[in-house]
């Protein structure tokens, strides 16, 4: 019976749902799963020669444009490697998926050498994307108002640390 309870169980479990692009517009999701590598790092992405948005770890985006063809790329640094662009060809009403996939390499040679960052834009089937999303990037449920107050109050309860009420250990 215990087994059955822990089993149903799924509050944690996160969904994505896609918005409906307009009849005149493509809509484009722009998404970088959660992973240590290269994790501080932010590589801008333009769109047709335009800054949109940085690729954050974690991130999930939504573009709408105009249907037709459109250049992903990412911004250049010279910290980066291999950062390849990406045509699509976007049609009206039309939803995509592009994920920013990222590696890190270390080069083995007798100097210092640099990690080889790199980050790749890949265009992916609305399936798997929605799977990768909903497990990386889908916000975390609110906390239910009463909790918040709850905690809230036990902050300004003033019997936390303050500075007034440390000494200096060195001052003897």
């Amino acid at each position: 019976m215990l087994l059955c309870a822990a089993c149903s169980t799924n509050s944690g479990t996160a969904t994505f749902t896609p918005a409906t692009a307009k009849p005149d517009q493509a809509v484009i999701y722009i998404y970088r799963p959660s992973v240590m590598g290269n994790a501080l790092y932010s590589p801008g992405i333009n769109v047709d020669g335009e800054f949109k948005l940085y690729a954050k770890n974690g991130i999930n985006s939504q573009l709408s444009l105009t249907p037709g063809e459109h250049i992903f790329e990412f911004q250049a640094d010279k910290n980066y490697t291999e950062l390849l662009p990406v045509t699509l060809s976007l049609d009206a009403g039309s939803t995509a998926y592009l994920r920013v996939s990222t590696s890190l390499k270390i080069e083995s040679s007798v100097g210092y050498e640099p990690y080889a960052r790199s980050f790749t834009l890949t265009h992916v089937d609305e399936v798997t994307a929605v799977k990768e999303i909903a497990e990386c990037c889908t916000a975390k449920p609110e906390q239910s108002q009463e909790k918040n107050e709850t905690n809230h109050a036990e902050e300004s309860a003033g019997d936390g640390f303050s500075v007034d009420k440390t000494q200096n250990p060195f001052s003897h």
